[in-house]
């Protein structure tokens, strides 16, 4: 019942109250991986990242030691510590946990590697987040968000021509934009990925 109310309130952004909840359900029970995944989600939430990189370990290390280790719990919990560490500028750190969590759910990769896209540029790592979204591409080439995360990054490394005095953007931004308006022609960033492209 705790794990239940914590997700719900993890869904709705209620970080405190689900906190509340595992921390209640992680000393009634604490070998139960699954709880620690989510108070780990919970800390994430509140920013308590030192609180939430614990639990996460630990959330790994309880299910890989188990009698019947579930990958999913263990691909979740690193695809949670990708955040955190990337949240916490720890960018070696953070690509190590998304590729963890892609090895053990091949199935979801672009989904986990679309994740690390995200957080990388929501942190400002422009090359990483090249990187990240290539590996997002390659593993899934029809989610939308990677094409126009890398051409955001890319467009922001165009220069200036002296001469012609017109924006020169490195190789691959038009692609990028393209290929976004192409699988989401209707998507949130469609308005700025065709202005950007005029």
């Amino acid at each position: 019942d705790l794990l239940k109310q914590a997700r719900a309130d993890n869904a709705a952004k209620k970080y405190d109250d689900a906190a509340a909840a595992m921390q209640q359900a992680t000393s009634l029970k604490q070998d139960a991986s699954v709880l620690w995944l989510e108070y780990g989600i919970a800390q994430t939430g509140q920013k308590k990242y030192d609180d939430a990189a614990t639990s996460l370990k630990k959330a790994v290390d309880l299910d890989t030691t188990s009698k019947k280790p579930n990958p999913e719990i263990q691909a979740a919990a690193d695809n949670a510590l990708g955040e955190v560490y990337a949240s916490t500028n720890k960018i070696p750190d953070a690509t190590a946990a998304y590729d963890a969590a892609a090895k053990l759910q091949p199935t979801n990769a672009g989904m986990f590697y679309t994740n690390e896209t995200i957080v990388l540029s929501r942190t400002g790592q422009t090359d990483a987040t090249i990187a990240a979204a290539d590996k997002a591409i390659a593993a899934d080439p029809n989610r939308p968000i990677p094409y126009y995360l890398k051409g955001q990054v890319l467009i922001s490394k165009a220069t200036v021509d002296p001469k012609t005095q017109k924006i020169v953007a490195p190789p691959g931004t038009a692609d990028a934009y393209n290929k976004y308006l192409q699988l989401a022609p209707n998507g949130p960033m469609a308005p700025e990925a065709k202005s950007i492209l005029a």
